[in-house]
């Protein structure tokens, strides 16, 4: 019975397929992230740059920025209506109204989406802010 030896001159060194296979996953993580932060960039976060203009009729508006997450409860004639603004989008989170369909709209994140709560007289816009068409 014959055992052949390896020759240990032309074998690569043992730990060397590991280091390039870890050098190779660093440089895929590294250009994964530059594109990541590349595309970020060119599109802003949720709600920047956008406000709601609620209506409540008769020329009575309130403009509220989606730049912060807050609770605003309106009483308007025999309703209560309750609007939350949260990560940049504004929904109808409660409303006393006998159909609720305002609730239904879901959450405003975009320039022009819109929501109405038509039997307390409330409508919602969502519409760039005045300084983001200055950006």
């Amino acid at each position: 019975m014959s055992i052949k030896q390896k020759n240990s001159d032309t074998a690569a060194p043992k730990g060397s397929a590991w280091k390039k296979n870890v050098i190779f996953a660093l440089v895929v993580l590294a250009l994964a992230a530059g594109v990541f932060l590349a595309v970020r960039a060119q599109h802003p976060a949720k709600g920047s740059g956008l406000q709601a203009v609620v209506d409540f009729g008769d020329g009575v508006t309130e403009t509220l920025t989606l730049a912060q997450d807050h609770d605003y409860l309106y009483e308007v004639g025999d309703y209560i209506v309750h609007l939350q603004v949260k990560e940049g989008a504004i929904a109808f989170l409660d409303s006393q109204c006998p159909d609720h369909v305002c609730e239904q709209f879901g959450w405003l994140d975009k320039d022009g989406a819109w929501a109405a709560c038509v039997p307390a007289g409330v409508y919602v816009v969502v519409e760039p802010t005045a300084d983001a068409g200055s950006k």
